[in-house]
């Protein structure tokens, strides 16, 4: 939200450095026809919780708690760890294992940005191509039972420990436009059309008594064996989707040259996470700075 915010005050700056310069001139905002304009926004994206349950640690995904938990190697870390950090737990038997996943996995709201250029037919309708990328966060905790040492309830019977996925989404959206004149500087506008996107998994880590363990398999499928030289392999999760997006904002058109968008944006879209291809609805909120083709020809 900090990066909002700079983004923010950046763009009401510029808008008010532009102001200064450029005589207002309302008339020749209603009546501006063919050309281009360019867009910067920044804002924050809220995804739908469907595509978070990816990163539930649930044996049924790609990726999972299984692949630590049933490796050899990595259970006898985790053994070592929980036990010398928990002396209610048996050293000589601990009976580690894992109890509950998370149930409500979510992601966390995500800065958002926005590049695009539009073509004016006319004074009111037009076509636009965005480019627009969100880093998204999904984290919650998942449980783990064990052999107890001291009986009662001074100590827990399980212990809790947070799982995190990060995951790079990119859109490509192109839609029509239609901008509502009327006789002030605020204008009403609405956008609707096609969109591809793509998502790619950075990491996806369980952290376990402050270590991290990542749950993606970078050794191409083979077991790890600890103290060995394995091959790693930069291997890719994530993939392509498409769906149909829409935006509804407010012109507010300062001078003839520069205006401010205030915009809501929403999608339903498949996204490319493996066994999550259902559609679902994503939207954010963002401010865009809109300048025309004139503004480089001053």
């Amino acid at each position: 939200m900090k990066k909002t915010a700079i983004f923010l005050i950046f763009i009401f700056s510029l808008s008010f450095l532009s102001g200064q310069n450029i005589n207002s001139d309302e008339e020749s905002i209603r009546n501006l026809k063919q050309g281009v304009d360019f867009s910067i926004a920044g804002g924050v994206f809220f995804s739908n919780f469907y595509t978070a349950a990816y990163y539930n640690g649930s044996a049924t995904n790609e990726n999972n708690l299984n692949y630590i938990f049933n490796n050899y190697s990595w259970k006898q870390s985790i053994d070592n760890l929980i036990t010398s950090n928990n002396h209610f737990i048996s050293g000589s038997d601990p009976q580690i294992k894992l109890a509950e996943l998370p149930k409500k996995m979510r992601y966390s709201p995500g800065f958002f940005i926005q590049l695009g250029v539009k073509y004016r037919f006319n004074e009111s309708w037009g076509i636009s191509l965005n480019y627009s990328f969100a880093r998204l966060k999904a984290a919650d905790v998942f449980s783990v039972t064990f052999n107890k040492t001291v009986p009662g309830n001074d100590t827990p019977d399980y212990l809790l420990y947070d799982i995190v996925g990060i995951e790079n989404r990119s859109f490509f959206d192109l839609n029509a436009i239609y901008l509502f004149k009327t006789k002030s500087i605020v204008e009403p506008f609405i956008e609707l059309g096609g969109q591809f996107n793509f998502v790619r998994v950075k990491s996806f880590n369980a952290y376990i008594e402050g270590q991290k363990f990542s749950l993606l398999d970078i050794y191409g499928g083979s077991t790890y064996v600890a103290n060995t030289n394995m091959q790693t392999f930069d291997t890719k999760y994530g993939g392509a989707g498409f769906g149909v997006s829409s935006a509804v904002g407010i012109k507010l058109a300062f001078n003839p040259i520069i205006s401010i968008d205030p915009t809501c944006y929403v999608t339903a879209a498949k996204y490319g996470l493996k066994g999550y291809k259902d559609f679902t609805f994503n939207y954010g909120f963002m401010i865009r700075i809109v300048v025309n083709d004139s503004f480089f020809g001053k």
